[in-house]
């Protein structure tokens, strides 16, 4: 099977995501947009988000990488108020779809450990969606929503 083609990212995307009240802030719809840019020659990626949230409108920036090699996708991303980094194994079919299964390194959150998982599924060039699960203090998982993300402008920012 090919490796994906991260470029996929680049350009402008708009999200709305239905979040749960949590430990990261009120439940609510949060929607915005966000903008990849390949940083330097490697698969390297950044990204702006902008953007409305039941506590109100909020910015970020994320660093994306791809490493082949291991076929896995790092985000470190500044959002609810803290630096969050996600792993995960990268997969994908004949067919083109591919899936990023992730997990956050634990997140300290008003005395609470706080870790979240997911999956990142690009599923068409126009379309990909994040499923996200909360886990509190090594409890269970609960959804924490799905993102739904739109391609806005494919040209790469610059």
């Amino acid at each position: 099977m090919p490796p994906p083609d991260m470029d996929y990212f680049i350009g402008k995307w708009s999200f709305d995501w239905n979040v749960p009240e949590s430990l990261l802030g009120p439940g609510g719809k949060m929607k915005g947009t966000e903008t990849y840019r390949k940083k330097g020659g490697a698969s390297v990626y950044e990204s702006d988000i902008e953007g409305e949230s039941p506590a109100g409108s909020f910015k970020s920036h994320a660093v994306t990488s791809y490493n082949e090699a291991e076929k896995k996708v790092t985000r470190v991303e500044d959002s609810f108020g803290t630096s969050i980094s996600k792993a995960g194994r990268i997969g994908g079919d004949l067919g083109g779809y591919y899936t990023i299964h992730w997990e956050s390194t634990p997140i300290r959150q008003k005395g609470h450990s706080v870790t979240l998982r997911g999956k990142t599924q690009m599923l068409s060039p126009a379309h990909y969606k994040v499923q996200a699960e909360i886990s509190v203090d090594g409890g269970a998982y609960t959804s924490f929503g799905i993102a739904w993300f739109r391609k806005v402008d494919p040209t790469p920012a610059k």
